[in-house]
């Protein structure tokens, strides 16, 4: 079927790069002359909007991947490379003797084997019914269903590898939620493909096959991850097949959700501190009327019934109240001759310097970013 909108950001648009013509499917060999199948179109395109380069005409997996003659083990030189590959992953991942290994697009078993004989536990996933392997192996396209299946059989994996197999994928978004549903908190997903640098550089036309549905770059990568629970943490490159690129992708670190959490926390405890000491007969300031100072005093709930006054150096500002809160702002001065007990440091930036000039004078500050701290001059 023809392309209609761009598999990581739905955009409609497209330009042509190049046509290489009908062509039969490259990877379905059929065992007579008489036997030989359809042909379908072979375009390259871009779109104008995230810059993936893709083909223009998608055909059904079925047709592709159902019988599959692309076996590794054959080669050498591939199956060092995929030997050098679990070295390295297990090295600069830490992974534990036991940890779950997932290959999607699994093939024969031939990067799992090297996993295997290092201690991790692995399975495979791949569609292909015509290749054998001694790996536990699904036959089934990965979804977000299958990757249910597959948690709740072996819990999640520490590390999922796509090797060859991430170019070929049409759905990426389900691909993707696959890989949420699948992946530990502290797990990884590594993928290889071809990298169309060298394609372009190379003039590698004949690795563009119906199989490869998409041509990779960095910035349509980072788009993918972007709009994910994951970030795109590392892009290196390899020479197995004439150059191919390597990405690394974990979760995301929950600062935003931190974040919230956090500051929630200072509103509650900066809120009960100030009215307990209230509550005890404490005369409470504040130091600073600088913006900052006047978000967090209307945020955390404290007005003039709590903070007698901010005092302030800006002669400006003196004279005026805090907005929102209606506290007065009066200069420096009035902390010598009207002594408070308690000092709420709402100019936290400079909260040394402030602490500094104070010293001596028995108060005691409340520093409340980036969490409540209370100090003693």
């Amino acid at each position: 079927m023809r392309l209609t909108k761009c598999r990581i950001c739905k955009g409609k648009e497209f330009k042509e790069i190049f046509s290489l013509g009908k062509q039969a499917l490259a990877n379905n060999l059929p065992e007579y002359p008489e036997d030989q199948r359809d042909t379908y179109p072979l375009t390259l395109v871009q779109c104008t909007h995230c810059t993936l380069i893709q083909l223009d005409y998608i055909v059904p997996k079925e047709m592709m991947y159902k019988e599959y003659f692309y076996i590794p083990s054959v080669s050498k030189t591939h199956l060092q490379h995929f030997d050098t590959i679990a070295e390295t992953l297990i090295k600069d991942l830490w992974l534990k003797k036991k940890s779950l290994v997932i290959d999607i697009g699994s093939s024969d078993g031939s990067l799992l084997k090297c996993f295997k004989k290092r201690g991790m536990r692995v399975v495979g996933v791949e569609p292909a019914q015509n290749i054998e392997t001694d790996i536990p192996t699904y036959n089934f396209y990965f979804t977000p269903e299958i990757a249910g299946m597959l948690v709740h059989t072996y819990g999640k994996a520490k590390l999922i590898t796509a090797t060859n197999v991430f170019a070929n994928i049409d759905n990426l978004h389900q691909f993707v939620k696959g890989l949420d549903i699948l992946l530990d908190e502290d797990g990884v997903f590594f993928a290889q493909f071809p990298d169309v640098r060298n394609l372009f550089k190379e003039n590698q036309f004949d690795t563009i096959y119906h199989e490869h549905l998409s041509y990779f770059t960095y910035e349509p990568l980072y788009h993918l991850f972007a709009n994910s629970p994951f970030e795109l943490y590392k892009i290196d490159s390899n020479k197995i097949h004439g150059g191919s690129m390597r990405i690394y992708v974990r979760r995301r670190p929950k600062l935003l959700k931190e974040f919230v959490q956090n500051v929630k926390e200072i509103k509650k405890t900066l809120n009960e501190t100030i009215r307990n000491y209230k509550a005890q007969g404490a005369k409470i300031v504040g130091f600073g009327a600088a913006a900052k100072g006047m978000v967090l005093l209307q945020y955390c709930g404290l007005d003039n019934k709590l903070i007698d006054y901010i005092a302030d150096g800006t002669p400006y500002k003196q004279g005026r109240v805090t907005p929102g809160t209606n506290i007065p702002i009066l200069s420096e001065e009035e902390l010598i001759k009207n002594k408070p007990d308690i000092i709420l440091i709402l100019a936290w930036n400079f909260k040394e310097e402030i602490m500094e000039k104070l010293k001596g004078k028995g108060f005691t500050f409340i520093i409340p970013i980036p969490q409540i701290e209370i100090r003693r001059s």
